[in-house]
């Protein structure tokens, strides 16, 4: 992959090894590829990826199982944006329109976790979202990863837990890094102001309500605006579709025209493993699919992928609902999300 190196001579009896280059640059790997433990540490903190498989325990999505975190394609679609901005010394800024069930949040999660382990001290984070509920969600991840953080590659103080931080329910300490998690949601704003932020996680921010004293956008405002624009400052937004004309939308479009701070990151079902099932019968799955999933064979998807979407389409009304949930593309995404008078499909035939 860009940006790794190949360790092209390693010590007797010792495996190779692709690493990323900055490893190889740093200070320490001379004398770190003389100690197995030593090399780990180094390792985990210029490679995400193997931090998460090496640190990271998650539950598996449709096992059940505790197993660790190997990264899915739209996961490292949406780290070599983070990446980019970090490895160039730029403050980290990124907006993500989701399809459904691919990890989004529990990337950016553990990447903010990997920051907060690895590379920073007392640098607190944000996780913000529409219900206070789903944010501790999101926190609980952050719970299970430290509780199952080997001991030998933890570089902190004490034992690697979370801590309550001065009678609030509300922040927790990092136990040996300094560094404070505050949960919040878009319903109690009051409780997340003021305080000091590095990072700020920003979790279904179309779904954040807006009334007449208090809008998303002021509130972001307010908590973005007090992270400084320094490296390994991070500020993510993500949220599924609902509707035009809200605060997620306008970023939106204002991070597609290059006209915002964040990069626009979108993953359409189709680049998510998951939605793909055995194919019981070609012949009468070629036969029985419909203009648009024709469309799908014509622009590369797989018969699994098709045989997947025939199946599932069956379970809504109208192909614009399905696409609400497994849109293709942002203009997909948005226009068949929210409350309409006419449906896609006729206004498109209209026109």
């Amino acid at each position: 992959e860009p940006g790794r190196c190949l360790v092209d001579t390693p010590e007797p009896g010792v495996p190779r090894a692709y690493v990323p280059a900055t490893m190889l640059a740093d200070p320490g790997y001379a004398l770190a590829r003389g100690d197995a433990g030593a090399w780990a540490r180094l390792r985990c903190r210029h490679d995400f990826e193997y931090w998460c498989l090496r640190c990271v325990t998650i539950k598996h999505k449709t096992e059940g199982a505790d197993v660790p975190f190997r990264l899915n394609m739209p996961q490292r679609k949406v780290l070599a944006v983070l990446e980019s901005d970090r490895l160039a010394g730029r403050p980290i800024r990124a907006i993500i329109l989701k399809a459904r069930q691919w990890g989004g949040s529990t990337l950016v999660q553990v990447y903010m976790a990997w920051i907060q382990s690895c590379h920073r001290r007392n640098w607190h984070s944000l996780i913000c979202a529409h219900v206070k509920d789903t944010a501790a969600g999101i926190r609980g991840m952050y719970t299970k990863l430290l509780a199952n953080y080997p001991e030998n590659l933890w570089d902190g103080d004490e034992k690697p837990q979370f801590r309550p931080y001065e009678r609030a329910q509300n922040v927790r300490e990092i136990s040996g890094r300094g560094c404070r998690v505050t949960i919040g949601s878009s319903e109690n704003q009051e409780a997340v102001r003021g305080a000091d932020y590095s990072m700020a996680h920003l979790s279904e921010t179309a779904f954040w309500p807006s009334t007449l004293t208090r809008t998303p956008g002021r509130f972001i405002r307010a908590v973005c605006g007090a992270i400084a624009l320094i490296p390994y400052s991070l500020i993510v937004m993500e949220s599924t579709a609902n509707g035009v004309g809200n605060y997620f939308h306008a970023e939106w479009l204002r991070s597609v025209r290059g006209e915002s701070d964040k990069a626009a990151v979108f993953v359409p079902w189709t680049e998510i493993d998951i939605y793909a099932d055995e194919v019981r019968d070609a012949a009468a799955l070629w036969e029985a699919m419909d203009d648009y999933e024709r469309k799908l064979w014509d622009d590369g998807c797989t018969l699994e992928q098709i045989q997947w979407y025939h199946d599932k389409r069956r379970e809504y009304p109208s192909r614009e609902l399905m696409a609400a949930e497994y849109p293709l593309d942002d203009v997909e995404a948005f226009a068949n999300t929210g409350y309409r008078v006419f449906g896609i499909d006729l206004v498109s035939r209209l026109r």
